[in-house]
């Protein structure tokens, strides 16, 4: 089961704590992707959750909430994790009209989601406030999600505590997902795991449509990217998923891949001249040393080159530089790889 609990705080609320706690949210972003944000943007959630406290005059007192939604070591699927926590957010009342920022970590034993809300309601105005039933609506909710994914729960009515009471049946799995995905996860397996990878290496290394669904299919999946809104993924066994099933699905889109195809195109266009540039700066250093050499008139027994080997080389360097300026005027890009 997953348990979801507000972390308390026993002193004041700031500004900079605020900015900390979603900071800290975010922290695994660049290693596994898995942030969301509901009403604002992973970029600039601290400044627009200033806008809505200065648009209601409401910059004191309780500042965010931050909550903590915990997984058992055995569920390693960390999308999944992530699925869960948004539409815990999402489908949730309490949630309607708050700014919200999730990020799922993954770097302890077990993985879990950390949110951070604004304390002022972005549509309303109001400020935060739970109640105990809200709180129970929330967990319920939660465990409600891990149900539709199969995740088994075993719950302590009598003591009426976020716990897992170990089924009579010792044979039988604590927490199991869908059937064959369980053993998988354990070993690091799981095919949208394994998809969310390869989409994420292949965009990465890809600088147009028709190169990406090229590198996809090397990798034994095929991609249906047509008319329609959502590009299907279908796995070397057969396995069917849409981009919107990636996380954080903002980041799959057609126009962010395609956004991104045209950013490595020019990140790789300036790799480049760089490169080209700094090709013409060792010739030139090059021909001064040999000018150099050869205004000094050295003879055979310097320790210069002879002045008909000087000439040579001078001129070797000359041609070499013609022919890389005639070949660079149709570079073929794919030699880079």
């Amino acid at each position: 089961m997953a348990v979801f609990k507000i972390i308390k705080f026993k002193h004041g609320q700031t500004k900079t704590g605020m900015r900390n706690c979603i900071d800290y949210t975010k922290k695994m972003e660049e290693e596994n992707h898995l942030v969301s944000t509901i009403n604002c943007s992973s970029e600039s959630a601290y400044e627009e959750f200033m806008l809505i406290k200065n648009m209601y005059n409401k910059e004191s007192g309780r500042l965010y909430i931050h909550a903590e939604q915990s997984f058992p070591p055995e569920i390693q699927d960390m999308q999944l994790v992530h699925e869960i926590g948004r539409r815990l957010i999402e489908e949730t009342d309490i949630f309607n009209g708050f700014q919200v920022v999730i990020g799922t970590h993954t770097d302890r034993d077990h993985i879990h989601n950390h949110f951070c809300i604004n304390s002022v309601n972005a549509e309303t105005g109001a400020k935060w406030h739970i109640s105990k039933a809200d709180l129970e609506d929330i967990k319920n909710k939660s465990l409600e999600l891990c149900r539709e994914e199969n995740i088994r729960i075993w719950w302590d009515k009598q003591n009426d505590q976020d716990q897992v009471v170990q089924p009579e049946d010792n044979n039988e799995k604590l927490h199991t997902v869908k059937q064959g995905e369980y053993e998988k996860q354990k070993q690091g397996q799981s095919w949208k795991y394994e998809l969310f990878l390869a989409v994420k290496e292949c965009v990465k290394h890809s600088f147009n449509q028709d190169e990406f669904i090229t590198n996809m299919e090397k990798l034994g999946y095929e991609v249906q990217w047509d008319h329609h809104k959502h590009i299907t993924f279908t796995t070397p066994d057969g396995k069917k998923c849409r981009n919107n099933k990636l996380y954080p699905p903002e980041r799959f889109t057609k126009e962010k891949l395609l956004e991104q195809f045209e950013k490595n195109c020019k990140r790789r266009s300036e790799r480049t001249k760089k490169m080209h540039q700094k090709e013409m700066d060792d010739f030139a250093r090059n021909a001064r040393n040999i000018l150099t050499a050869l205004r000094s008139g050295k003879s055979k027994e310097s320790n210069y080159y002879p002045l008909t080997h000087m000439k040579k080389k001078l001129e070797g360097e000359a041609l070499k530089e013609k022919i890389k300026q005639k070949e660079n005027s149709s570079y073929d890009w794919e030699q880079e790889y």
